[in-house]
């Protein structure tokens, strides 16, 4: 077995043990559950909830296009297969991802090898392999579309061997990929403008090639790829127009308060969690927060070592040794705008790219040190870079390690607690089966309909608006008027929608006061997690 295969053959096997240690930790989120009820509720032949009711009737079933108006539905059915297999759990769910990571990874190594040769692809998938933040997300791959990496890395790959080769097949089979992304995720549309802004830059010398294929009478064809890539988004817009009305309604100011117009402060805060994606530090709710700052040194010296080595050389090599960089700064330009927030998970579809670069910057320090230098030098410059790169990925090795024992302590915090499997456990009891359960807020309803199978389906009373509308006194007046109602709450420091005191506004009239019938508890004690019910004033035995 050849050196570059035994490495690749390492890496995976590193990220094997790493992403699949205690994979049901930390608790099932809401995200994750979110797109994979209708999965289970198809395979289970329950009635398929879909978002804004969207889908298409095949055989009397309605199969989901989207999951939300920026959010395909390719987690829903990439998961199928696995719950199949190993059963409707969070276990199947998040063996799915890690399989998605998998393909990353080795489509990581791929492009790097076309690019760059074995030696930088070996070491691109060993630096991939341990970052805390692709291991993680990986894991949790359903939460930040971790598909979209996936995608981008295979269209990038397809697209540069239609460049090197002129086979028109590369050509069809990467716009598919980009239609197939922008599909996935509406923000693909960032790597898409990104790697188009780096092509550019890096080829304007040789715009006259492009156009001439371009020009060609086989365009048609890549067209038509793109079009079937990202058909079932077009197809839910017919049929709801929910992404043009989501888009064209965050314009300038999103749901969520981000001034979209507020340019320099988005991109300082996007430059600042670039950086925590490269130390690994933002996964507070694992139980701790670790951060190896020796990538993010590691990753400015690439840049820096970079862009001096190609200073006076040929095209080409500057065009292979900027590319990565120039798409990471492409996408973090791209993301200050955003039809949601500026969250760090934005990022999972750069997590292959920043190996990538600093395998590349290694590749062309040594090659220059061989030409350049001479004998004790060139040991030198191997010794420093071998010194410099193995500190940083023992550096992140060690965070992955510390990240575990820290879930396996808390079991996840927040919304990722596994406290929710207690919850849904209590909730799907023989002596609460079938009574009426409303959720009073996010985060709630989705994980306990698929940890419960569809057994318990709270219905969510609360509303998605930041002041309670109008409807909310009608979602929730079949359930007062059921003694035998249970009502699912977030903690006091926990609450997103707070709707307990309109709620109190609702029952208060008729007499009825609040029961804390359960609490539900992170490992630590802290309490998350709460159902109450109503009862007559006067005989609540633990109000809240």
């Amino acid at each position: 077995m050849s050196r570059e295969r035994i490495l690749l053959v390492v890496a995976l096997a590193l990220f094997m043990g790493l992403t699949t240690y205690q994979l049901t930790l930390p608790g099932l989120h809401y995200d994750e559950a979110f797109e994979a009820v209708p999965a289970m509720q198809l395979l289970l032949h329950q009635p398929v909830t879909t978002f804004r009711g969207n889908g298409l009737l095949l055989a009397g079933r309605l199969f989901p296009l989207m999951t939300q108006d920026y959010i395909g539905a390719i987690n829903t059915y990439a998961s199928i297969p696995f719950f199949l297999l190993l059963g409707i759990t969070p276990f199947s769910l998040r063996a799915m991802a890690v399989a998605i990571g998998l393909l990353t990874l080795w489509l990581t190594h791929r492009l790097a090898r076309e690019l760059y040769g074995p030696g930088v692809a070996g070491l691109a998938s060993l630096l991939l392999a341990v970052n805390p933040t692709f291991v993680f997300w990986s894991r949790q791959g359903v939460f930040v579309t971790s598909v979209t990496a996936t995608i981008g890395v295979g269209a990038a790959l397809a697209w540069l061997r239609w460049w090197r080769t002129g086979a028109r097949r590369y050509a069809i089979a990467g716009a598919f990929l980009f239609g197939l992304g922008l599909y996935a995720k509406l923000l693909f549309l960032w790597l898409i403008v990104a790697l188009g802004l780096a092509a550019t830059l890096l080829n304007l010398d040789r715009w006259r090639r492009i156009g001439k294929e371009l020009a060609g009478w086989w365009v048609g064809w890549p067209v038509l790829a793109f079009l079937l890539g990202v058909a079932p988004l077009i197809v839910y817009n017919l049929q709801t127009g929910g992404t043009f009305s989501s888009v064209g309604g965050n314009l300038t100011t999103s749901y969520y308060g981000t001034n979209n117009l507020a340019f320099l402060p988005n991109l300082l805060e996007r430059i600042k969690q670039f950086g925590a994606v490269l130390a690994g530090s933002h996964f507070w709710y694992l139980g701790e927060t670790y951060a190896n700052w020796l990538s993010v040194g590691l990753f400015l010296a690439a840049l820096g070592s970079t862009l001096w080595l190609t200073i006076g050389s040929d095209p080409a090599a500057v065009r292979r040794a900027l590319f990565p960089f120039l798409v990471i700064g492409g996408v973090i330009l791209a993301s200050c705008a955003t039809v949601s927030a500026l969250w760090v998970t934005h990022f999972a579809i750069l997590t292959p790219w920043p190996p990538l670069a600093v395998a590349a910057a290694a590749g062309l320090i040594l090659r220059r040190s061989r030409l350049r230098l001479a004998g004790r030098g060139v040991s030198v410059t191997v010794a420093l870079v071998a010194l410099t790169v193995g500190a940083s990925w023992a550096g992140d090795l060690i965070t992955d390690v510390r990240y575990h024992q820290a879930m396996a302590t808390s079991g996840g915090l927040g919304a990722h607690s596994d406290a929710i499997e207690d919850l849904a456990r209590w909730l799907a009891a023989d002596e609460r089966r079938g009574m009426p359960v409303a959720a009073m807020d996010w985060g709630i309803a989705a994980p306990v309909a698929f940890l419960t199978r569809g057994e318990v389906t709270p219905v969510e009373a609360f509303g998605y608006g930041w002041e309670t509308d109008a409807d909310f006194a009608a979602r929730l007046n079949r359930f007062i008027h059921d003694p035998r109602s249970i009502y699912l709450w977030r903690a006091p420091d926990e609450i997103i929608f707070d709707r307990s005191a309109d709620f109190r506004g609702l029952y208060d009239p008729l007499g009825l006061e609040e029961d804390i019938l359960e609490a539900f508890y992170e490992r630590s004690g802290r309490p998350v997690l709460g159902a109450t019910r109503l009862v007559p004033k006067g005989t609540a035995v633990n109000p809240p």
